[in-house]
């Protein structure tokens, strides 16, 4: 927790002017794998909705890009910063999930050909209230940083596995398991155990556990053990390499998530409400563990993943034959 601790200080301080470009964060990762890396903060005109991470991977022929940022603007940023690097095509964009945060920069690309991924519950949220309410309270919120951004379906949908072959690479697409949301996807590059995990794993802040399901998001986990990448791409925070460094984090999220479920579950069977569950999750977790303290977003989202997995546990204990 220490070094993760130091990280966030850097990060915070590296970000203490806003980038006026998301170019500015560009990285090369490793041979032919390049990412931008949105701050640590909720969603706010001065970060422009800069909040998330991006990938893309340059092949022989052409290029794949993860995710697509939080606005059109990023987006076509996020387009000029690959530009800088390549002049090949853009082949596939492929949606980690559809959070305003990964998926709202995709009108760029579909601008340039691209062809979209994704899971098919991203019909579902964009056909859904929820998804024309949030995008008129980003507008509101961002006002001109929001100029131009549309909601994009995908072209291509998943709900279990593909392989793209293009440039000379493979790229699996898996859909593991409901975690994050009821629809995250997975890009796995097999030659060189590359996992681009989107938001099943954050570097170095509290996982938000609120649009998808805490218990089934284990099995995602534990689906990454097995297959041991050693590089990790997430879709907030520094990128992991390393196997030891890897499993690390995924065992500290693994955790977590058990963790906060322990607290509710025994708040729940103690007879608390929602509001005194929530209000008193940060207290119970700190007891299990102290350092959670020092963890990013700790004390804003915690009580908010006790709220929303307060729901989730209800419903277990609901469908849960009684003796």
């Amino acid at each position: 927790m220490l070094l993760i601790s130091l990280f966030l200080l850097i990060f915070s301080l590296a970000f203490s002017h806003y980038p006026r470009h998301v170019k500015e964060t560009l990285k090369n990762i490793d041979r032919g794998i390049y990412g931008v890396f949105g701050t640590y903060e909720q969603v706010s005109s001065k970060n422009r909705g800069f909040i998330s991470n991006a990938y893309f991977v340059i092949t022989k022929d052409d290029v794949v890009v993860f995710d697509a940022l939080s606005s059109y603007k990023l987006g076509k940023e996020l387009l000029e910063s690959i530009r800088s690097i390549t002049k090949k095509p853009i082949k596939y964009v492929v949606i980690s999930h559809y959070h305003t945060d990964h998926f709202y920069g995709l009108k760029a690309f579909k601008d340039a050909g691209a062809i979209v991924i994704a899971h098919p519950w991203s019909y579902q949220y964009l056909s859904s209230e929820e998804s024309q309410n949030m995008l008129k309270a980003r507008r509101q919120l961002l006002s001109k940083h929001m100029e131009g951004t549309e909601l994009i379906r995908p072209d291509i949908t998943t709900s279990e596995s593909l392989t793209i072959h293009t440039g000379g690479e493979s790229f699996e697409i898996h859909h593991w398991c409901r975690a994050h949301t009821n629809g995250d996807i997975v890009m796995y590059i097999p030659s060189r155990r590359i996992l681009f995990a989107g938001d099943l794993v954050f570097g170095g802040r509290v996982p938000f556990l609120g649009s998808g399901n805490s218990k089934t998001w284990i099995d995602c986990l534990d689906r990454i053990m097995q297959i041991k990448p050693l590089l990790l791409l997430p879709g907030h925070g520094p990128y992991l390499k390393g196997e030891e460094a890897i499993q690390k984090q995924v065992l500290w999220t693994r955790q977590y998530i058990q963790d906060i479920r322990s607290v509710v579950k025994k708040l729940y069977e103690q007879g608390l409400n929602i509001q005194e569950v929530r209000d008193k999750a940060n207290e119970e977790m700190l007891r299990i563990n102290p350092e959670y303290a020092q963890v990013g977003a700790f004390f804003d989202v915690n009580p908010v993943n006790a709220y929303y997995i307060y729901f989730e546990i209800e419903r277990e204990m609901l469908e849960t034959p009684q003796n």
